[in-house]
């Protein structure tokens, strides 16, 4: 039976209905592979240039302006990094998540950054915790009534205002009470992936079924 998996959290809820299927078609996706590498950059609490690298596999449009604020202003947020609740996302008390929204913010306005490459990059680091905010599967079509009839925007998201609510679906709809039983199922297929790791893989081959690259 296919996995049936509802997100939008009430507010422009979709029913995906091969929820499984997408998963297991995800393993031939280069975000597969950003989820299973490996980083040298080991320590969760330190982000350096070279963590942008990975971020490659997964659409992020880096450049040497984004390489440059890594490299001068990654010790800034250290301690920020240190106080992170130790616990998942769907875990986390609204107040966790705004703390975490201004992190992501005070990251995605470093230049050549925004939410899209911020929670890319911090979510190596903690991969339970920090989802992946892509501007256009998130923002643009996740959290967007108007998609699909309207393409998915492409807009660079920096604010914490903006941040918050994606935090906040994304907490809402791994959590939510009919969506239990697709998780496990879920579960099941990819042991290994977090349940944020679960929904970013099913919705971005959902996305990207019905909005193609072009």
């Amino acid at each position: 039976m296919a996995v049936e998996l509802t997100v939008g959290a009430t507010y422009v809820d979709r029913v995906i209905a091969n929820a499984d299927d997408l998963l297991r078609q995800y393993r031939l996706d280069t975000g597969s592979l950003y989820l299973d590498y490996q980083s040298t950059t080991i320590p969760k609490t330190v982000v350096v240039p070279e963590d942008l690298a990975v971020t490659l596999l997964v659409n992020s449009q880096v450049s040497g302006p984004a390489f440059h604020s890594l490299h001068m202003n990654g010790a800034t947020i250290i301690a920020d990094l240190a106080r992170l609740p130790n616990k998942p996302l769907e875990q986390t008390t609204a107040d966790e998540r705004r703390e975490l929204a201004a992190l992501i913010a005070r990251m995605a306005m470093w230049r050549g950054f925004a939410a899209s490459v911020a929670t890319k990059v911090l979510h190596k680091k903690r991969p339970d915790l920090i989802p992946i905010l892509d501007n256009q599967a998130i923002f643009g079509a996740y959290m967007n009534k108007d998609w699909p009839e309207k393409a998915a925007r492409t807009e660079s998201i920096k604010r914490a205002d903006q941040i918050f609510p994606a935090l906040d679906w994304i907490a809402f709809d791994i959590t939510r009470p009919e969506n239990e039983l697709a998780w496990e199922s879920l579960q099941a297929i990819e042991p290994s992936r977090t349940r944020i790791q679960l929904f970013d893989s099913v919705w971005w081959m959902y996305f990207r079924t019905i909005q193609p690259v072009k």
